[in-house]
């Protein structure tokens, strides 16, 4: 097919877990053909060492800085990549021709058109001898976009190749939940929620030294402090409209400052409410009620917030793999797709996505060296 490319794309995101690799044939467009998918996980050392980086981002001022924690950081970050796209790259039955990477996202703060995402695309191009479509936030951001989400365009296509009735919406809870709403004319209106899992997960390891709440088994044991649950959802962000979005700590010092001395159970039960209240209360943007709701990412695994969403939810709830996508690698599917559209020189952010004033390009191509 003309103009079609298989795509290894990657994905890092603020749950900091690790790297996701989806190979996708696509054109960027309605063509989609699915491939091999893997997570390779950061190692505990790696996960602190991002977790310092987040910490160093939050003072950055030049968004190529590359001092300290924050080079070390991005040495992690392009070991793991390699490997992880050396693995889904070898167990491809297509043979690979580009690498649509998102990188690590360290900072992000539209307002001060600075957006920072590491990973060494130069080197991993080297090493795996393909050409990496990477940077695809910056451009948006410096035309005063938000720069994310940057995957409703993907999800649209998804929601057309499933044949989803419309208006539809597509729900990713990763560490930032966002959504998708695909209206009947196929116009799209994209933001942030609010939290997804880097709240609970940055809660778990502080009070339990845990990654996460494994099956919800906290939030289950824990009663909502509703009291604090209204203080939460009085934060300003819930009544700004879309486009908007949020950095991954954007929610942390002020929902500690709520939560106050509370039993560590407790907060969680509430902070699980108030990440599940917050996406319902997103409805409230909508032009119209959705008649399809399809859910993805890594909340999908937790089962209390899935049950609090299905109970706050008139309409059936949708779980991306029982559709036949994997929900764990959609984003890794959307940044093959967003770089498949880099190629054709086709928008990848929308007045409605991310508040951009006219459909939008982005993205930079490296080239191997040797």
């Amino acid at each position: 097919m003309n103009n079609t490319y298989t795509i290894a794309g990657t994905m890092s995101g603020t749950s900091l877990d690790g790297v996701d690799v989806a190979v996708l044939t696509t054109d960027g467009e309605a063509h989609l053909k699915p491939g091999t998918t893997g997570f390779t996980p950061y190692s505990d050392h790696e996960r602190a060492v991002l977790q310092s980086a987040f910490d160093a981002g939050a003072h950055m001022t030049d968004r190529l800085d590359r001092s300290g924690v924050i080079g070390e950081a991005e040495r992690i970050v392009t070991d793991v990549h390699i490997r992880a796209l050396k693995e889904q790259i070898r167990m491809s039955e297509t043979a690979v021709d580009h690498v649509g990477l998102h990188g690590q996202t360290i900072f992000h703060d539209p307002g001060r058109k600075l957006t920072v995402q590491i990973g060494d695309a130069q080197r991993i191009a080297d090493e795996l001898g393909l050409p990496v479509v990477h940077d695809l936030r910056q451009n948006d951001v410096m035309q005063g976009g938000e720069g994310a989400p940057l995957a409703p365009i993907f999800h649209a296509a998804l929601v057309a190749a499933l044949k989803a009735e419309k208006p539809a919406v597509f729900l990713n809870i990763g560490g930032v939940a966002n959504v998708t709403y695909i209206a009947a004319d196929g116009e799209l209106l994209a933001f942030d929620t609010g939290p997804g899992n880097a709240l609970l997960d940055d809660f778990m390891q502080a009070q339990f030294g845990l990654r996460m709440d494994m099956d919800g088994a906290v939030a289950g044991r824990g009663r909502v402090l509703s009291d604090v649950g209204d203080r939460l959802m009085s934060h300003p962000f819930f009544d700004r409209k879309p486009p908007k979005s949020l950095d991954r700590r954007e929610f942390h010092e002020f929902a500690m400052t709520a939560l106050g001395n509370s039993a560590a159970e407790d907060s969680m039960a509430t902070l699980t409410v108030f990440t599940a209240d917050a996406i319902h209360r997103a409805s409230r943007w909508y032009p119209e009620p959705a008649r399809t709701l399809i859910v993805s990412g890594g909340g999908v695994k937790n089962p209390v917030m899935m049950q609090l969403l299905r109970d706050l939810t008139p309409i059936k709830l949708q779980i991306a793999s029982d559709l036949g996508w994997d929900d764990v690698f959609i984003e890794a599917n959307a940044f093959a797709y967003l770089a498949a559209r880099h190629l054709r020189h086709l928008p990848i952010s929308f007045p409605g996505t991310t508040s951009v004033p006219e459909p939008m390009l982005g993205g930079e191509i490296v080239y191997p060296r040797c």
